[in-house]
Protein backbone atom coordinates (compact mmCIF):
# COMPACT_ATOMS: atom_id res chain seq x y z
CA UNK A 1 0.00 0.00 0.00
CA UNK A 2 1.65 3.10 -0.81
CA UNK A 3 1.51 6.18 1.51
CA UNK A 4 -0.57 9.13 0.78
CA UNK A 5 2.01 11.48 2.33
CA UNK A 6 3.93 10.29 -0.63
CA UNK A 7 2.63 9.67 -3.77
CA UNK A 8 4.02 6.53 -6.24
CA UNK A 9 5.99 8.67 -8.49
CA UNK A 10 5.51 8.09 -12.40
CA UNK A 11 7.50 7.94 -14.95
CA UNK A 12 6.95 9.91 -18.27
CA UNK A 13 5.36 7.03 -19.94
CA UNK A 14 2.26 6.38 -17.35
CA UNK A 15 -0.50 7.46 -19.68
CA UNK A 16 0.96 5.25 -22.62
CA UNK A 17 0.93 2.47 -19.85
CA UNK A 18 -2.46 2.85 -18.32
CA UNK A 19 -4.15 3.44 -22.50
CA UNK A 20 -2.80 -0.02 -22.85
CA UNK A 21 -4.82 -1.14 -19.85
CA UNK A 22 -1.72 -2.17 -18.01
CA UNK A 23 -2.11 -3.24 -14.82
CA UNK A 24 -0.57 -0.82 -12.09
CA UNK A 25 1.01 -1.25 -8.89
CA UNK A 26 3.54 0.63 -6.72
CA UNK A 27 7.17 -0.62 -7.23
CA UNK A 28 10.31 1.00 -5.65
CA UNK A 29 8.13 4.17 -4.77
CA UNK A 30 7.09 3.89 -8.36
CA UNK A 31 3.56 3.52 -10.09
CA UNK A 32 4.43 1.24 -12.58
CA UNK A 33 2.84 -1.82 -15.10
CA UNK A 34 2.76 -5.32 -13.63
CA UNK A 35 1.44 -6.48 -16.88
CA UNK A 36 -0.61 -5.86 -20.08
CA UNK A 37 -1.76 -8.90 -21.82
CA UNK A 38 -0.55 -11.30 -19.01
CA UNK A 39 2.70 -12.10 -17.18
CA UNK A 40 2.81 -15.80 -19.61
CA UNK A 41 2.35 -14.75 -22.85
CA UNK A 42 4.64 -11.22 -21.93
CA UNK A 43 7.07 -13.55 -20.83
CA UNK A 44 6.68 -15.72 -23.85
CA UNK A 45 7.24 -12.80 -26.58
CA UNK A 46 10.42 -11.64 -24.80
CA UNK A 47 12.01 -15.73 -25.06
CA UNK A 48 10.86 -16.04 -28.66
CA UNK A 49 10.17 -12.54 -30.48
CA UNK A 50 10.78 -9.22 -28.93
CA UNK A 51 9.47 -7.37 -26.09
CA UNK A 52 9.87 -3.81 -24.65
CA UNK A 53 10.00 -2.71 -20.93
CA UNK A 54 9.70 1.24 -19.06
CA UNK A 55 12.80 0.97 -17.00
CA UNK A 56 12.66 4.48 -16.62
CA UNK A 57 12.41 4.54 -12.79
CA UNK A 58 16.05 3.48 -12.91
CA UNK A 59 18.47 5.90 -11.05
CA UNK A 60 21.65 7.63 -13.59
CA UNK A 61 24.60 9.39 -11.91
CA UNK A 62 27.19 10.29 -13.34
CA UNK A 63 30.62 10.84 -12.65
CA UNK A 64 33.90 13.62 -13.36
CA UNK A 65 36.80 14.86 -12.47
CA UNK A 66 40.49 13.84 -13.08
CA UNK A 67 40.73 11.80 -10.41
CA UNK A 68 37.41 9.69 -10.85
CA UNK A 69 38.75 6.42 -11.99
CA UNK A 70 40.75 6.02 -9.24
CA UNK A 71 38.06 7.10 -6.78
CA UNK A 72 35.57 4.08 -8.65
CA UNK A 73 38.44 1.73 -7.67
CA UNK A 74 37.95 2.35 -4.22
CA UNK A 75 34.64 2.39 -4.00
CA UNK A 76 33.79 -1.12 -5.79
CA UNK A 77 35.30 -4.16 -6.20
CA UNK A 78 34.87 -4.58 -9.56
CA UNK A 79 37.87 -4.32 -12.30
CA UNK A 80 37.01 -0.89 -13.17
CA UNK A 81 40.71 0.04 -14.65
CA UNK A 82 39.78 -2.91 -17.75
CA UNK A 83 37.22 -0.86 -19.11
CA UNK A 84 38.11 0.98 -22.53
CA UNK A 85 35.91 3.65 -23.47
CA UNK A 86 32.41 3.00 -24.38
CA UNK A 87 32.69 -0.68 -22.10
CA UNK A 88 30.33 -1.04 -18.96
CA UNK A 89 30.71 -3.31 -15.80
CA UNK A 90 28.28 -4.79 -13.54
CA UNK A 91 29.70 -4.26 -9.97
CA UNK A 92 28.36 -3.68 -6.54
CA UNK A 93 28.96 -0.80 -4.18
CA UNK A 94 29.37 -2.98 -0.39
CA UNK A 95 30.15 -1.24 2.66
CA UNK A 96 33.36 -2.34 5.05
CA UNK A 97 31.66 -5.48 5.97
CA UNK A 98 31.33 -6.67 2.60
CA UNK A 99 27.84 -6.18 2.46
CA UNK A 100 25.79 -5.09 -0.86
CA UNK A 101 24.75 -1.58 -0.27
CA UNK A 102 23.49 -1.71 -4.58
CA UNK A 103 24.27 -3.24 -7.53
CA UNK A 104 25.13 -1.31 -10.63
CA UNK A 105 26.41 -1.22 -14.19
CA UNK A 106 29.23 1.60 -14.17
CA UNK A 107 30.06 2.89 -18.06
CA UNK A 108 33.18 4.57 -18.95
CA UNK A 109 32.80 7.55 -21.01
CA UNK A 110 36.17 8.72 -21.46
CA UNK A 111 39.23 9.52 -19.31
CA UNK A 112 37.38 12.03 -16.68
CA UNK A 113 33.73 10.42 -17.04
CA UNK A 114 31.85 7.37 -15.79
CA UNK A 115 27.88 6.70 -15.92
CA UNK A 116 26.06 4.60 -13.73
CA UNK A 117 22.96 2.99 -13.68
CA UNK A 118 21.48 2.21 -10.47
CA UNK A 119 18.68 0.52 -8.86
CA UNK A 120 15.28 2.92 -8.32
CA UNK A 121 14.52 2.12 -4.61
CA UNK A 122 18.32 2.89 -3.89
CA UNK A 123 18.82 6.11 -5.53
CA UNK A 124 18.34 8.29 -3.07
CA UNK A 125 20.86 5.90 -0.56
CA UNK A 126 22.99 5.26 -3.27
CA UNK A 127 24.33 8.89 -4.14
CA UNK A 128 24.50 9.80 0.06
CA UNK A 129 26.82 7.04 0.08
CA UNK A 130 28.79 8.06 -2.92
CA UNK A 131 29.61 11.57 -1.30
CA UNK A 132 30.01 10.26 2.16
CA UNK A 133 32.71 7.72 0.61
CA UNK A 134 34.25 10.62 -2.07
CA UNK A 135 34.69 12.99 0.87
CA UNK A 136 35.50 10.36 3.46
CA UNK A 137 38.49 9.12 0.90
CA UNK A 138 39.77 12.72 -0.46
CA UNK A 139 38.25 13.17 -3.58
CA UNK A 140 35.95 16.11 -3.52
CA UNK A 141 37.39 17.13 -6.61
CA UNK A 142 35.27 14.34 -8.63
CA UNK A 143 31.76 15.60 -9.24
CA UNK A 144 28.80 13.38 -8.70
CA UNK A 145 25.74 14.34 -10.76
CA UNK A 146 22.21 12.85 -10.25
CA UNK A 147 20.74 12.47 -13.90
CA UNK A 148 17.43 10.52 -12.95
CA UNK A 149 15.10 13.34 -14.18
CA UNK A 150 17.28 13.66 -17.28
CA UNK A 151 16.55 10.75 -18.82
CA UNK A 152 13.47 8.31 -19.69
CA UNK A 153 14.62 4.54 -20.39
CA UNK A 154 13.04 1.63 -22.28
CA UNK A 155 14.55 -1.52 -22.12
CA UNK A 156 14.10 -3.95 -25.68
CA UNK A 157 14.84 -7.27 -25.24
CA UNK A 158 14.56 -10.86 -26.97
CA UNK A 159 16.25 -12.87 -30.32
CA UNK A 160 14.57 -10.02 -32.41
CA UNK A 161 15.32 -7.27 -30.63
CA UNK A 162 18.55 -6.12 -32.40
CA UNK A 163 17.13 -6.62 -35.89
CA UNK A 164 14.59 -4.65 -34.68
CA UNK A 165 16.60 -1.68 -33.26
CA UNK A 166 18.82 -1.78 -36.58
CA UNK A 167 15.96 -0.85 -38.17
CA UNK A 168 15.28 2.10 -35.93
CA UNK A 169 18.48 3.52 -34.43
CA UNK A 170 21.04 4.31 -36.72
CA UNK A 171 24.77 4.47 -36.77
CA UNK A 172 25.82 0.73 -35.87
CA UNK A 173 25.25 -2.49 -37.15
CA UNK A 174 23.38 -3.65 -33.43
CA UNK A 175 23.42 -7.13 -34.11
CA UNK A 176 27.67 -6.80 -34.21
CA UNK A 177 28.10 -4.87 -31.24
CA UNK A 178 29.50 -6.70 -28.00
CA UNK A 179 27.12 -6.79 -24.72
CA UNK A 180 28.10 -4.12 -21.96
CA UNK A 181 29.00 -1.76 -24.06
CA UNK A 182 27.07 1.61 -24.36
CA UNK A 183 27.19 3.84 -27.45
CA UNK A 184 26.26 7.69 -27.58
CA UNK A 185 24.31 8.45 -30.40
CA UNK A 186 22.10 11.49 -31.52
CA UNK A 187 17.89 10.95 -32.51
CA UNK A 188 15.33 13.45 -33.64
CA UNK A 189 17.75 16.42 -32.65
CA UNK A 190 18.23 14.65 -28.84
CA UNK A 191 20.50 12.74 -27.48
CA UNK A 192 20.43 8.80 -27.35
CA UNK A 193 23.01 6.06 -25.22
CA UNK A 194 22.08 2.42 -26.62
CA UNK A 195 23.55 0.45 -23.82
CA UNK A 196 23.77 -3.25 -24.61
CA UNK A 197 22.64 -4.54 -21.17
CA UNK A 198 19.19 -6.39 -20.01
CA UNK A 199 18.14 -8.00 -17.43
CA UNK A 200 16.48 -10.79 -19.22
CA UNK A 201 19.02 -13.47 -20.44
CA UNK A 202 17.89 -12.34 -23.99
CA UNK A 203 19.88 -10.44 -26.69
CA UNK A 204 18.76 -6.53 -26.61
CA UNK A 205 19.77 -2.93 -25.43
CA UNK A 206 18.59 -0.33 -23.01
CA UNK A 207 18.05 2.74 -24.51
CA UNK A 208 18.51 6.42 -22.77
CA UNK A 209 16.53 9.50 -24.26
CA UNK A 210 15.56 12.47 -22.53
CA UNK A 211 11.50 11.87 -21.09
CA UNK A 212 10.22 14.15 -23.45
CA UNK A 213 10.93 11.83 -26.61
CA UNK A 214 10.04 8.78 -24.35
CA UNK A 215 6.54 8.49 -25.92
CA UNK A 216 7.79 8.82 -29.21
CA UNK A 217 10.34 6.30 -28.66
CA UNK A 218 7.66 4.15 -26.57
CA UNK A 219 5.03 3.97 -29.75
CA UNK A 220 7.86 3.61 -32.36
CA UNK A 221 9.30 0.46 -30.67
CA UNK A 222 5.91 -0.62 -29.93
CA UNK A 223 4.68 -0.48 -34.02
CA UNK A 224 7.78 -2.09 -35.02
CA UNK A 225 7.12 -5.01 -33.44
CA UNK A 226 7.93 -4.81 -29.95
CA UNK A 227 5.44 -6.15 -27.32
CA UNK A 228 4.97 -4.42 -23.95
CA UNK A 229 5.99 -6.41 -21.16
CA UNK A 230 5.81 -5.47 -17.17
CA UNK A 231 7.51 -5.88 -13.59
CA UNK A 232 6.00 -9.60 -13.53
CA UNK A 233 7.29 -10.91 -16.66
CA UNK A 234 10.55 -9.05 -15.93
CA UNK A 235 10.90 -10.89 -12.59
CA UNK A 236 10.11 -14.30 -13.65
CA UNK A 237 12.50 -13.81 -16.64
CA UNK A 238 15.44 -12.75 -14.87
CA UNK A 239 14.83 -15.42 -12.61
CA UNK A 240 15.21 -18.32 -15.23
CA UNK A 241 18.55 -16.72 -15.39
CA UNK A 242 19.07 -17.01 -11.70
CA UNK A 243 20.48 -12.86 -11.58
CA UNK A 244 19.82 -11.12 -7.88
CA UNK A 245 17.07 -8.30 -7.41
CA UNK A 246 18.53 -5.78 -5.13
CA UNK A 247 16.45 -6.26 -1.63
CA UNK A 248 16.02 -9.58 -2.01
CA UNK A 249 18.74 -11.73 -2.82
CA UNK A 250 21.19 -9.12 -2.00
CA UNK A 251 21.56 -6.74 0.77
CA UNK A 252 23.63 -4.80 3.28
CA UNK A 253 23.84 -7.82 5.23
CA UNK A 254 24.83 -10.35 2.42
CA UNK A 255 28.01 -10.08 0.96
CA UNK A 256 28.60 -10.89 -2.99
CA UNK A 257 30.60 -14.22 -2.40
CA UNK A 258 27.38 -14.84 0.03
CA UNK A 259 25.08 -13.80 -3.26
CA UNK A 260 26.34 -15.83 -5.95
CA UNK A 261 27.68 -12.90 -7.57
CA UNK A 262 31.43 -13.51 -6.45
CA UNK A 263 32.69 -13.27 -9.74
CA UNK A 264 32.17 -9.44 -9.57
CA UNK A 265 34.85 -8.94 -6.91
CA UNK A 266 38.48 -8.39 -8.34
CA UNK A 267 40.73 -9.76 -6.14
CA UNK A 268 43.47 -9.51 -8.25
CA UNK A 269 43.10 -5.69 -8.67
CA UNK A 270 45.84 -3.74 -6.30
CA UNK A 271 43.54 -0.73 -4.75
CA UNK A 272 42.16 -1.60 -1.17
CA UNK A 273 38.43 -0.93 -2.44
CA UNK A 274 35.50 -0.64 0.12
CA UNK A 275 34.97 -4.22 2.12
CA UNK A 276 38.02 -5.73 0.83
CA UNK A 277 39.48 -7.12 4.52
CA UNK A 278 35.73 -8.18 5.02
CA UNK A 279 35.84 -10.09 1.57
CA UNK A 280 39.15 -11.81 1.46
CA UNK A 281 38.44 -13.26 4.75
CA UNK A 282 35.69 -14.85 3.66
CA UNK A 283 37.02 -16.11 0.64
CA UNK A 284 39.79 -17.78 2.54
CA UNK A 285 37.34 -18.98 5.56
CA UNK A 286 34.21 -20.00 3.63
CA UNK A 287 31.72 -17.31 3.76
CA UNK A 288 28.90 -18.57 6.24
CA UNK A 289 25.98 -19.04 3.76
CA UNK A 290 25.54 -19.03 -0.19
CA UNK A 291 23.58 -19.19 -2.63
CA UNK A 292 21.47 -22.35 -4.61
CA UNK A 293 19.45 -22.64 -7.16
CA UNK A 294 16.62 -25.11 -5.89
CA UNK A 295 14.17 -26.61 -8.65
CA UNK A 296 11.08 -28.19 -7.94
CA UNK A 297 9.78 -31.54 -9.89
CA UNK A 298 6.34 -30.32 -10.90
CA UNK A 299 4.24 -26.70 -11.51
CA UNK A 300 4.08 -25.48 -7.96
CA UNK A 301 6.01 -22.37 -7.86
CA UNK A 302 8.17 -21.61 -4.60
CA UNK A 303 7.50 -18.16 -2.67
CA UNK A 304 10.17 -15.30 -1.01
CA UNK A 305 10.26 -16.36 2.72
CA UNK A 306 9.39 -19.76 2.35
CA UNK A 307 11.88 -21.79 4.53
CA UNK A 308 14.41 -24.24 3.29
CA UNK A 309 15.59 -27.27 5.11
CA UNK A 310 18.30 -30.15 4.94
CA UNK A 311 15.50 -32.76 6.17
CA UNK A 312 16.09 -32.23 9.61
CA UNK A 313 16.34 -28.74 10.32
CA UNK A 314 15.95 -25.07 8.97
CA UNK A 315 19.08 -24.23 7.49
CA UNK A 316 18.15 -20.70 5.30
CA UNK A 317 15.07 -19.42 3.12
CA UNK A 318 13.68 -19.05 -0.39
CA UNK A 319 15.04 -15.20 -1.73
CA UNK A 320 13.29 -15.18 -5.05
CA UNK A 321 10.89 -17.95 -5.59
CA UNK A 322 8.26 -18.32 -8.97
CA UNK A 323 7.54 -20.56 -11.65
CA UNK A 324 9.51 -20.85 -14.81
CA UNK A 325 7.09 -20.46 -17.59
CA UNK A 326 9.65 -22.09 -20.17
CA UNK A 327 10.61 -24.78 -18.04
CA UNK A 328 7.20 -25.51 -16.48
CA UNK A 329 8.44 -25.93 -13.12
CA UNK A 330 8.70 -24.29 -9.54
CA UNK A 331 11.86 -22.52 -9.31
CA UNK A 332 14.13 -20.43 -6.76
CA UNK A 333 17.48 -18.77 -5.57
CA UNK A 334 17.98 -19.53 -1.59
CA UNK A 335 20.47 -18.14 1.03
CA UNK A 336 21.40 -21.12 3.12
CA UNK A 337 24.30 -21.97 5.81
CA UNK A 338 26.95 -23.07 3.71
CA UNK A 339 28.01 -26.20 6.11
CA UNK A 340 24.87 -27.59 5.63
CA UNK A 341 24.08 -26.67 2.21
CA UNK A 342 27.40 -27.74 0.56
CA UNK A 343 27.26 -30.77 -1.56
CA UNK A 344 23.87 -31.35 -1.22
CA UNK A 345 21.56 -32.68 -4.43
CA UNK A 346 18.48 -31.99 -2.82
CA UNK A 347 16.89 -29.99 -0.19
CA UNK A 348 13.64 -29.31 0.80
CA UNK A 349 11.19 -26.43 0.57
CA UNK A 350 8.23 -25.53 3.13
CA UNK A 351 5.20 -25.34 1.63
CA UNK A 352 2.23 -25.44 3.91
CA UNK A 353 3.74 -27.03 6.32
CA UNK A 354 4.78 -30.30 4.45
CA UNK A 355 8.38 -30.29 2.68
CA UNK A 356 8.92 -30.52 -0.65
CA UNK A 357 11.77 -31.72 -2.15
CA UNK A 358 13.96 -29.47 -4.39
CA UNK A 359 16.75 -30.48 -6.57
CA UNK A 360 19.91 -28.19 -6.58
CA UNK A 361 21.13 -26.78 -9.40
CA UNK A 362 23.49 -24.28 -10.63
CA UNK A 363 21.70 -20.97 -12.25
CA UNK A 364 20.40 -20.60 -14.61
CA UNK A 365 17.70 -22.61 -15.05
CA UNK A 366 16.90 -22.72 -18.53
CA UNK A 367 19.20 -22.67 -21.76
CA UNK A 368 19.03 -19.26 -23.16
CA UNK A 369 17.63 -19.10 -26.56
CA UNK A 370 15.93 -22.93 -25.39
CA UNK A 371 12.44 -21.70 -25.65
CA UNK A 372 12.55 -21.06 -29.20
CA UNK A 373 13.53 -24.21 -29.75
CA UNK A 374 10.55 -25.43 -28.66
Amino acid sequence: MSDPDFPPLRTPLFDAHVALGARMVPFGGWEMPLQYEGQLAEHEAVRRRVGLFDVSHMGQVRLTGARVWEFLALLVPGNTGRLAEGDSLYTTLCNEQGGVVDDLIVTRLGPAEAFAVINAATTDGDLAWMLDKRDELGFEDVGLFDEREDWAMLAVQGPEALGLLERLVPGTAWSGSKPFTLHVREADGAPLLVSRTGYTGEDGAELLCPPDRAAAWWGRLIEAGAVPCGLAARDSLRLEMGYPLYGQDLDTETSPLEGGIGWTVSFRKPEAFIGRGALERQKAEGAPRMRVGLRFDGRRPMRHGDVVSDGERAIGTVTSGGFSPTAGVGIGLALVERRAAEGKTTLFVDKGGRPVEAAVVKPPFIVPGSARKQ
